[in-house]
């Protein structure tokens, strides 16, 4: 674990935006000084043809594939998703792999002879898509990075460096051989020093909230943005309207109220309100996306986030991801 407590650090981050076409998806990507790649996640939710939502997590790193879920969630916000797939009950690949270069793509190559043959998993990351199936009617996915939607946070000092990226996406294909209608996903990468584990490095015990929402308006054109809570002030925002210049903010600069709401013996955030760079962003649970496996202590809720005075999506998808072991009201 880290050395020092994040609460009692002064952390201070650095936010840019990018484009995915300039992004190095190798694992041996450089753009954070002295860290390096250590996990990334392909991610999802999406609206399907036959009604259902779906979220769905794929999780690699380096050498292997090791954790996935495919879920379908519910729009009532006290019942749990039904799994779909799930490691130890109903499989996708897990086990080792390799990455080749191709045409300036990177392949992942499952390398388990055994759960390849009962598991087919086709994985590529380039510049403008991330192609990514699994199994027979299960995920058949291409994720689309959106203009200038990478979200690309770097965390320099105690107690150790870090760093992490977040790709916007469009989605299309199909889920369990029904065609998705509309979604919103991406690419997540977590940096950490040599030796460490992204899992325990401080990008992860930052975190208490993180937010991401993509939205379509009524001329077709997008809206995104992406926000992280954590310990004390600390803060990341970005949001992006195509046709207007990007908004950033840290720390003090993002000012947030999340409302929890108890149900018997459970509790769990249902609301909640972003304010930086001059605009307010209200977000409003529609969907249980809470999961098992990958979650490792940590819940989502599905919703719509919209900003207070702007334009009204015509279409709009948004998590709130919640560190269940750190997260709490916030009002």
């Amino acid at each position: 674990m880290s050395e020092a407590d994040t609460s009692t650090v002064d952390i201070v981050p650095y936010v840019s935006l990018a484009d995915a076409s300039v992004q190095d998806h190798s694992t041996g990507d450089t753009q954070f000084p002295g860290i390096y790649n250590d996990a990334l996640f392909l991610w999802a939710m999406v609206d399907t043809e036959d009604g259902k939502r779906y979220e769905l997590i794929r999780e690699l790193s380096a050498s292997a594939a090791f954790d996935f879920n495919l879920h379908e969630c519910s729009t009532d916000l006290w019942t749990h998703p039904r799994n779909v797939r799930f490691p130890g009950e109903h499989d996708l690949y897990w086990g080792l792999i390799m990455w080749f270069e191709r045409e300036g793509r990177q392949i992942v190559y499952p390398a388990h002879a055994e759960m390849r043959a009962r598991h087919r998993m086709r994985i590529s990351l380039g510049p403008t898509e991330y192609v990514w199936k699994e199994d027979e009617n299960c995920i058949d996915v291409v994720l689309t990075p959106l203009p200038t939607n990478v979200t690309a946070i770097y965390v320099p000092g105690l107690p150790d460096d870090v760093g992490y990226t977040s790709s916007g996406c469009t989605v299309a294909g199909s889920i369990e051989g029904s065609k998705i209608t509309g979604g919103y996903g991406g690419l997540d990468r977590m940096y950490c020093l040599p030796g460490r584990s992204a899992h325990n490095s401080k990008i992860a015990e930052l975190e208490h909230y993180w937010f991401v929402w993509g939205s379509v308006l009524s001329d077709g054109t997008w809206e995104t943005g992406n926000a992280m809570l954590g310990p004390g002030n600390y803060a990341t925002a970005t949001f992006h309207r195509q046709g207007e210049p990007p908004i950033i903010a840290t720390n003090d600069g993002v000012g947030s109220k999340v409302l929890w709401e108890t149900k018997g013996e459970v509790s769990q955030p249902n609301r909640a309100s972003l304010s930086f760079g001059g605009r307010t962003f209200d977000f409003e649970a529609t969907h249980n996306a809470a999961a098992a496996g990958i979650s490792l202590g940590v819940a989502w809720v599905h919703g719509v986030m919209t900003e207070v005075g702007g334009p009204t999506p015509v279409k709009s998808w948004s998590t709130m991801e919640v560190i269940k072991s750190r997260a709490t009201p916030r009002d």
